[in-house]
């Protein structure tokens, strides 16, 4: 009797650490094999299908483009045929000049698979959790802490960064700045409520396109994209 009562017991045991096993977080390979097939990461929120409220087809132009490589770093890119082919199955993809009313949630992000498009020409999005989409990043960048002055110093600051957590353009605008000894503050406008629109308002008065991130405020004067050379020009003048 206490022999199969202990056989039982195992048998459980055995089929708990499989079921444990299954559910445990996706491995670093599974995870580059599926963003590179663009299958479902086993684990993770794969999403759902959505018309944006923006024209996803073509090259894409015009948009927001963010690929990222086989270490979860983030690139922007201009048009689809600058993200590399193995890397086109999942972009995170976005328009900075949708009015507040059409902005997808902060909690998700949209996510297109630009390899081939669909009959309509367009090419298939899909909306998926941030916190998801994040996860299936093996290595994804992580925001520098410390870099930046505190958000209640902004009345004394010289420079605005609008930009996001992901951007990697973003950082390097950071810790240039940060190098320079110059009061800088940072601006999330996917997370901050009312940064994308004082962004946009900026750039509509003064005609800069912003397409693209980071868009910085040097004095007054809106840039679109870090430029050191012209950044430590603003910096000079009086």
């Amino acid at each position: 009797m206490k022999t199969m009562t202990w056989r039982i017991a195992m048998s459980i045991a055995c089929a708990c650490s499989a079921v444990l096993l299954a559910c445990g977080n996706p491995s670093r390979e599974s995870v580059r094999k599926a963003q590179a097939e663009g299958t479902p990461i086993p684990g993770v929120d794969p999403g759902t299908a959505v018309k944006p409220p923006f024209d996803v087809r073509g090259e894409a132009e015009g948009l927001l483009l963010v690929w990222y490589d086989e270490r979860g770093e983030s690139h922007l890119a201009n048009q689809r045929t600058e993200i590399p082919e193995a890397r086109r199955a999942s972009v995170r993809v976005d328009a900075l000049e949708l009015p507040p009313d059409q902005r997808l949630e902060p909690d998700f992000v949209y996510v297109a698979d630009l390899r081939a498009p669909g009959k309509d020409g367009a090419y298939p999005v899909r909306k998926v959790p941030r916190e998801s989409f994040e996860a299936a990043l093996p290595s994804a960048p992580k925001t520098p802490q410390g870099d930046t002055l505190a958000a209640d110093h902004a009345s004394s600051s010289e420079v605005i960064i609008y930009g996001a957590s992901w951007c990697g353009a973003c950082k390097q605008a950071a810790r240039f700045f940060t190098q320079k000894g110059v009061p800088f503050v940072e601006k999330d406008i996917e997370k901050e409520p009312g940064a994308r629109g004082e962004m946009l308002a900026k750039a509509e008065a003064q005609g800069v396109r912003t397409n693209g991130i980071p868009v910085i405020d040097v004095r007054g004067t809106l840039l679109g994209g870090f430029n050191a050379a012209r950044i430590e020009q603003l910096l000079a003048r009086p």
